[in-house]
């Protein structure tokens, strides 16, 4: 977020249990310390009061943007009558509501192309907007809906307008054979349970070392070595995630073999 603070007004990191430091921050950045008890759209309900921007973009904490532009387009669409005359040259379309899209649920919906609701993940509404709607449940009701399905289907009915974000769910992963292709390259990426390296170096530490042994024998690998690759990214490298090698070691990966997958991996994602 240091990298793109010219795109916009402020970052409110919404802290349950991550013990953010207030040393990392830039003056554009506050933490909300939020009950580690509530469900994480009940904290996001919990913040907004405290939100000062006319504007907000929701992106969970897994959630990467690596380009200039990706930001300053979502607040584009919501409020392109304030826009450059440069900027308007991109065509940008107003909604009330910029969102990745999901097919989770019974629901679906026309206004969506058939699609059933708005993703936290990467959510941009008006905040004075999104405060009409906080009696509406933010949770999940399935089979019939998931997070923010009854809050879409709420904003539906009274005429929102809409604008999709483009989703790549398109993966790298350790052993492969995908030499020379790529992703979508969008400018940004939802990870997907991209806590888990976070998850497992705390129960390692701290916690249930069995937890942790039976995580690594139980689950997909590939998987969680696609959450590692993105944490080292992150991280910017060993020396920025220097838990990695511990990792490797438990698995029993030689690190060169690693260093070759994340060469590959970064390329892949557009990430150089």
């Amino acid at each position: 977020m240091k990298k793109y603070q010219d795109e916009y007004d402020h970052v409110y990191l919404v802290d349950s249990n991550w013990n953010i430091s207030p040393d990392k921050l830039t003056d554009k950045m506050t933490i909300l310390r939020v009950n580690p008890h509530l469900r994480y759209y009940d904290a996001y309900k919990e913040v907004l009061p405290q939100i000062k921007e006319d504007l907000v973009l929701f992106m969970d904490n897994d959630t990467i943007v690596y380009k200039p532009g990706i930001i300053k387009k979502v607040f584009a669409h919501l409020d392109i009558e304030n826009l450059s005359v440069d900027y308007k040259q991109e065509r940008c379309l107003h909604a009330d509501v910029v969102s990745i899209y999901d097919t989770i649920g019974e629901w679906h919906f026309s206004k969506l192309g058939g699609k059933s609701k708005v993703c936290p993940y990467l959510f941009g509404i008006k905040t004075d907007l999104l405060r009409q709607y906080t009696g509406v449940e933010w949770g999940p009701n399935m089979p019939v809906h998931e997070t923010l399905g009854a809050l879409t289907k709420a904003l539906i009915e009274n005429g929102r307008s809409f604008y999709e974000m483009e989703e790549d769910k398109s993966n790298f992963l350790f052993e492969s054979t995908m030499d020379g292709e790529k992703s979508k390259d969008l400018g940004y990426y939802h990870v997907r349970a991209g806590s888990t390296p976070a998850y497992l170096l705390a129960e390692r530490k701290y916690g249930n070392k069995k937890t942790y042994d039976d995580y690594l024998k139980n689950q997909p690998k590939s998987e969680y070595l696609r959450q590692f690759a993105w944490y080292w990214y992150m991280c910017d490298g060993r020396f920025g995630f220097p838990q990695i090698i511990t990792l490797l070691d438990d698995l029993g990966i030689d690190e060169r073999k690693w260093m070759d997958y994340q060469g590959k991996f970064v390329v892949y994602h557009g990430l150089v």
